[in-house]
């Protein structure tokens, strides 16, 4: 028996012409978007920080606007005008996770520091996250936050969760992690899915420190009352989150901002 043909079939042809379509408009899209802003010319120190960037092929791990290999993070926006260029040198010099040490000279290191400063004003390689038009301020957001939900009666914080909130707000740990997003100088969300939010760990962080974070001594009570309030936000997550995007009136998404292919 045959079926009745299907009226939204197509050829082998058609389906190739629709392809070859689809990849022509990325094309144009990929290459007619120019920068919105001029982009500064190269010095000779940053035009020296790219041939060291090369000759030592660091885009085997790392990408510049996207292109490159995926070891490593992105540096395309990796020296903004918040972050000192030590920071950065020091994780060259010293290596960081899967990263080895280099030995560069310290010429070769101002030079790679110049051409990455460039490469930051050349564009974006992401879209900045969406800012708070009325946020609260930081140190206080997650009680804020807290209070409304109990007010609307969402949820209620109590016991050792509570205690751990207290604690997080008068030692303003907010003004660094922020809530639900990463922080100005990339902290990390510490209510995000896979973060180890283990007494054992926190107690290690806390104790040592770690990067930017200076160490923090706490008694085993105040950790676990943090631990407590960090686990209690992850498991009421979805609501806290819904009720945030309300509370901070961040600004629309617009397509526009989205940095098509900036760099050139």
């Amino acid at each position: 028996m045959i079926s009745p043909p299907d009226r939204f079939s197509f050829t082998r042809g058609q389906v190739l012409l629709l392809l070859a379509g689809c990849f022509l408009s990325l094309s144009v899209v990929a290459y007619s978007d120019y920068p919105r802003e001029e982009v500064r010319a190269m010095a000779p120190e940053a035009r020296r920080g790219l041939e060291v960037w090369r000759n030592n092929n660091c885009q085997a791990c790392h990408q510049i606007h996207g292109f490159g290999g995926f070891h490593g993070p992105d540096l395309t926006n990796r020296l903004t005008p918040d972050v000192l260029d030590a920071e950065l040198i020091q994780v060259i010099l010293t290596g960081q996770g899967r990263m080895p040490a280099f030995e560069f000279p310290d010429e070769d290191l101002d030079a790679l520091m110049a051409w990455l400063r460039w490469i930051n004003d050349s564009g974006r390689a992401q879209p900045e996250p969406l800012q708070a038009l009325n946020g609260p301020i930081a140190s206080m957001h997650f009680k804020e936050l807290i209070a409304l939900a109990d007010e609307r009666e969402l949820v209620t914080i109590t016991g050792s969760a509570q205690e751990g909130l207290e604690l997080w707000t008068t030692m303003q740990c907010g003004t660094c992690h922020r809530a639900f997003q990463a922080g100005l100088l990339r902290e990390p969300d510490l209510t995000a899915a896979a973060t180890d939010r283990s007494f054992e760990n926190l107690s290690r962080f806390l104790a040592e420190g770690s990067g930017r974070m200076p160490a923090t001594p706490l008694d085993d009570n105040q950790v676990r009352t943090l631990v407590a309030f960090l686990q209690w936000v992850a498991d009421h997550r979805s609501n806290l989150f819904e009720l945030n995007l309300e509370l901070t009136q961040h600004e629309p998404f617009r397509w526009s901002d989205l940095p098509w292919f900036e760099y050139r």
